[in-house]
């Protein structure tokens, strides 16, 4: 009897479990905005009228440089252009100096073992050589703290102390025998 119960029990519980994600797919479809064929095509027509706005924009930006142009007499004109020139000589030696920056950056973090990811940080249009060097330089440190982070957790050792964290003990400080040793052995002036 008890069984019965249960058996009927979990067929209602999966039953109503069945209902349940019954009732959140069809909220989900719900959910879903469907769009009739005028709405569709009003949001195309809207997005045409853009872009007929942008190039009708373009071509008055152009006649009223043509406009501009025609009421200058022949020396004006030739110094407008000439202007027009000028910036347009500026902007692509700076785009040039730029590239230029870049790649020569790009060979030093290759040459220091900086990851060349952190260089997508930097805006070559705005930077300068020197600044550049300065993020490299700290570029360049935080990388080898993170690389003898890394090594040293692998490890599980302390890395080797360099030469000038080393320090040697002066005669005075030696107390065994082998100290004294290996002091003369370093220095056999001192004999």
């Amino acid at each position: 009897m008890e069984d019965n119960e249960e058996k009927k029990d979990m067929e209602t519980t999966a039953e109503s479990v069945e209902k349940d994600e019954t009732s959140k797919v069809e909220d989900t479809k719900k959910e879903e905005k469907t769009f009739t064929r005028d709405e569709v095509n009003k949001m195309i027509f809207a997005e045409k009228q853009k872009e007929r706005q942008a190039v009708l924009n373009e071509v008055e930006a152009k006649k009223a440089e043509a406009d501009k142009l025609a009421k200058m007499d022949e020396a004006q004109k030739k110094d407008y252009q000439l202007q027009e020139a000028l910036k347009r000589a500026e902007e692509a030696e700076k785009k040039l100096n730029a590239r230029d920056l870049e790649t020569e950056t790009l060979k030093q973090a290759r040459n220091r073992g900086i990851p060349l990811e952190l260089i997508d940080s930097i805006n070559f249009d705005k930077e300068d050589a020197e600044s550049i060097l300065k993020k490299l330089d700290i570029f360049e440190k935080s990388s080898k703290s993170i690389r003898e982070k890394a090594i040293n957790e692998y490890s599980g050792e302390n890395p080797p102390q360099t030469g000038d964290r080393q320090h040697e003990k002066s005669l005075s400080e030696l107390k065994s025998y082998a100290e004294f040793e290996e002091y003369y052995r370093k220095h056999p002036e001192a004999n």
